[in-house]
């Protein structure tokens, strides 16, 4: 019996521990269900395509983003970076890392991505929740829904963000396409593959 109750309390941590995606209960009903839902969504990573236009440059390239709850792992190829770009974070602070140079520490990755891209900057703080289909923290100037109770525009924090396309990633609909702007900056998001439950790379 006691063999029994350890077992038991051992599942019972282990899914406690988890931090891989949990189903909502069902199909939302409103832009609160939908939000309920993406809480449960854990840990993810995406693969896409990314462009960023600025005042006076503009790049693209691919982009592999994994995001934990207080880490994360960004990777950007071609044109970025003059070739290619790393800038991870978690709780000990940030590093980046660019094709034939040596790596740079700081205690934030806003001030290594404000150096690596200092006139088209990404706004990685609100873009992580933004991605998934929801607002980030804080007040939303405005925002507009679809038929579906889909973000379909959200301004918030001097940025206009727009949802041109959603996928299917059951039990999830997730962002494919956005795009957002904020004065003669503007960037590009196309998601190839939404990774739900992702492990850190």
């Amino acid at each position: 019996m006691r063999r029994l109750a350890l077992l038991v309390l051992c599942a019972a941590l282990s899914a406690c521990a988890a931090r891989g995606p949990v189903a909502p209960p069902g199909a939302p009903s409103s832009f609160a269900d939908r939000l309920a839902a993406l809480d449960l969504l854990g840990d993810w990573a995406l693969q896409g395509r990314l462009a960023l236009k600025g005042s006076r440059d503009s790049a693209s390239g691919s982009v592999h983003w994994w995001q934990g709850r207080e880490s994360f792992d960004l990777r950007l190829h071609g044109a970025f970076g003059r070739g290619a770009l790393r800038l991870t974070e978690n709780t000990a602070g940030a590093r980046l890392e660019r094709a034939d140079e040596a790596p740079i520490e700081a205690s934030s990755a806003a001030v290594l991505l404000a150096d690596a891209l200092p006139d088209t900057p990404l706004p990685l703080g609100n873009l992580r929740y933004w991605v998934t289909g929801r607002p980030a923290p804080g007040a939303v100037d405005a925002q507009q829904l679809d038929a579906d109770n889909r973000l379909a525009l959200l301004r918030q924090d001097g940025w206009e963000i727009r949802y041109l396309e959603y996928q299917p990633v059951p039990p999830w609909a997730l962002p494919s396409k956005l795009q957002a702007t904020r004065g003669d900056i503007e960037l590009r998001l196309a998601v190839k593959r939404w990774l739900p439950g992702a492990h850190a790379p």
